[in-house]
């Protein structure tokens, strides 16, 4: 076969890379221009505004599109239309019961009240337009959801960079927050018009949601813990020490977790459907798929990796930023806690196909335990390296113990 540019370029592997690239590089420069037009500060306080918003979205979620995903793809599917305006009628249960209970957030002075308002906004587009996301992901539509996403998370940034560069648009917090929110807004609208949907009450099936309901719960807690893995040691540092700090693990947290997003765009989102699809159509189709799905992860991450380790120093080099060079070991660590969470993702799959889902909820919950009793341990004395180490640590026990699982499930 002729190999040529253009054909790589049409490649829905390289689309979804040449995207997730642009998302990437938009995140970095937002970490820069915090940092430098705003300051270390600033960058602490959108960490915590960011983190926070990230956690509620699970929480608005439940992890109900995990029970979904598999109800499209099944050999026995009903229409898409059912299931879409099932999941949207639980999101806006969820929505009921804990919007509300978000003011707690301000009341207890995690994120300044001056915000309430973005975060709400922010909340909400965010959570509806990564729902959109996950279903295009399920239609195998996946450059259209590389496409959302970075105007999602990236094209707004663009647009950021242009206005602090060339314009008199306030150097603010509040300025970063109204873009961010437009980019969702916009997101939701451009995902809209792939999905197909029509709001018909009469498909609301409760028992349908209430079986969803039972099976989701697995995996949000599950979600959850992984989530105070990968978020709890800023809120430690925030406790600790200084919004500094917090701005130090923040940025380098953003550059190191560029390898996931560069795992998951180039191989997860891709081959994700096939393998849930291929564990329906027998052992012999699942290995084969499974085994491109294992021998991508480990190529692509061990590439990534070693580009993120050559780049960082050129990098802040550029930067020139005393306080993020004298912490440069810390992107180290979190480099390698995101190697091992890239890894974590192959026995993930095979668990998570053949719906051994109390297997993948205890690997998070000993994970965050690992996490949560080294932070506290770590981060009075050691600040950012602390935390650092902490995730680390975190992530090599998620690995270590889903491939325990994944091995002893092989025997099964």
């Amino acid at each position: 076969m002729k190999w040529s540019i253009k054909n790589l370029l049409q490649s829905e592997q390289s689309q979804n890379l040449i995207l997730r690239v642009f998302t990437v590089v938009a995140k970095f420069l937002l970490s820069i221009l915090i940092v430098k037009k705003l300051g270390i500060y600033e960058m602490g306080v959108f960490g915590i505004f960011q983190t926070t918003v990230t956690l509620l979205i699970y929480l608005l979620g439940f992890d109900f599109y995990t029970y979904n995903t598999r109800e499209i793809l099944k050999q026995q599917a009903r229409g898409l239309n059912y299931y879409l305006v099932n999941q949207l009628f639980f999101h806006g249960l969820i929505y009921l019961l804990v919007l509300p209970a978000v003011i707690f957030v301000f009341l207890y002075n995690v994120v300044d009240f001056q915000y309430i308002w973005f975060f709400y906004g922010i909340l909400v587009a965010e959570h509806l337009s990564q729902e959109l996301y996950r279903i295009l992901i399920v239609l195998k539509r996946s450059v259209i959801a590389s496409a959302v996403l970075f105007v999602r998370s990236g094209l707004w940034i663009l647009l950021l960079l242009l206005l602090w560069t060339f314009s008199d648009f306030g150097r603010t917090i509040n300025s970063v927050l109204i873009l961010w929110l437009i980019g969702a807004v916009i997101s939701i609208f451009m995902a809209l018009r792939y999905v197909p949907f029509k709001l018909n009450l009469k498909e609301i099936d409760t028992k349908w949601i209430r079986k969803g309901v039972m099976i989701s719960t697995p995996f949000f807690i599950s979600t959850i813990f992984y989530k105070i893995m990968e978020f709890s040691g800023r809120y430690f540092l925030d406790y600790f020490s200084t919004k500094e700090a917090v701005g130090i693990f923040t940025f380098f947290y953003g550059i190191s977790n560029a390898l996931f997003v560069f795992v998951h765009a180039t191989v997860i989102i891709v081959m994700s459907p096939h393998i849930i699809e291929s564990a329906g159509q027998g052992i012999k189709s699942f290995n084969t798929v499974f085994g491109r799905f294992r021998k991508q992860v480990l190529v692509n991450t061990v590439v990534g990796f070693l580009i993120g380790a050559a780049s960082i120093y050129p990098f802040l080099y550029f930067f020139d930023s005393p306080e993020l060079s004298e912490n440069s070991f810390v992107f180290f660590v979190l480099l390698m806690a995101t190697f091992f969470f890239c890894c974590s993702y192959i026995p993930h799959y095979k668990l998570y196909a053949f719906k051994q889902d109390h297997k993948l909820l205890q690997a998070s919950v000993l994970g965050a335990v690992i996490n949560l009793g080294s932070n506290f341990l770590l981060v009075p004395k050691y600040g950012v390296m602390g935390a650092a180490f902490a995730q680390m640590l975190g992530m090599l026990a998620l690995f270590l113990i889903k491939q325990f699982l994944f091995q002893r499930s092989r025997h099964e």
